[in-house]
């Protein structure tokens, strides 16, 4: 009689849904274009550390995610204080209303997650404080689509590196034969509904290029 062989034990993992509001108009274009590849990266790296299952490799990763995501939220309160102090200093107050905010359910699987959600609501705030000096006539149109620009590239920049660390996590489970494993936690997170479908769009398809 045949042996039957034993299922692939999966780890328990807890999560909760949060929406995302994002009213810029901006924001929400760097949440269309970055958001998705990032968050499917962090989706994945989790996955992927925990089939690995050593602990310290485990927190050493996850530490390397959040140092880079707290670097650029770091410098995202820098410059909220900065816009905010140009706002008092010119005696302007109140906040922009938009007429088309977006709101996105967010499956929260790790804290990594948490904080690149955490990150995008502050994106918005420096945007609004933008938008609000713009209106007020303290800052041209030039100053404000560069500030965007730069903005842009650091989201892009953070992404590029979190999907190289995706990606050589994956590489180490391929190396210790967890690959199987992988796939199964992967499909775990399908059926949950969360999208991680193979079609990638051109931002996709360009920062896994560059984190290769």
């Amino acid at each position: 009689m045949a042996e039957t062989q034993p299922e692939t034990t999966l780890y328990s993992r807890p999560s909760f849904t949060q929406t995302l509001v994002l009213n810029s108009e901006y924001t929400k274009r760097v949440h269309q274009r970055y958001f998705r590849s990032v968050v499917t990266a962090l989706y994945m790296l989790d996955t992927i550390l925990y089939v690995i299952g050593e602990k310290a490799h485990i927190d050493q990763v996850q530490a390397a995610v959040s140092q880079l995501i707290e670097a650029c939220t770091s410098d995202l309160g820098r410059e909220i204080e900065r816009l905010e102090k140009l706002r008092d200093e010119n005696g302007i107050s109140g906040t922009p209303k938009y007429s088309n905010p977006g709101s996105y359910e967010i499956e929260i699987v790790s804290p990594q997650v948490s904080q690149f959600v955490a990150l995008m609501l502050k994106m918005d705030d420096v945007m609004k404080l933008v938008d609000t000096l713009w209106l007020s006539n303290m800052i041209a149109n030039e100053k404000r689509a560069d500030t965007e620009h730069q903005w842009q590239l650091r989201i892009q920049k953070l992404a590029r590196r979190i999907i190289s660390l995706r990606t050589a996590a994956y590489r180490e489970a391929r190396t210790r034969g967890k690959t199987d494993e992988v796939a199964s936690a992967r499909q775990v997170l399908i059926d949950k509904g969360i999208d991680l479908d193979d079609e990638k769009d051109d931002a996709d398809a360009e920062l896994e290029a560059a984190a290769s």
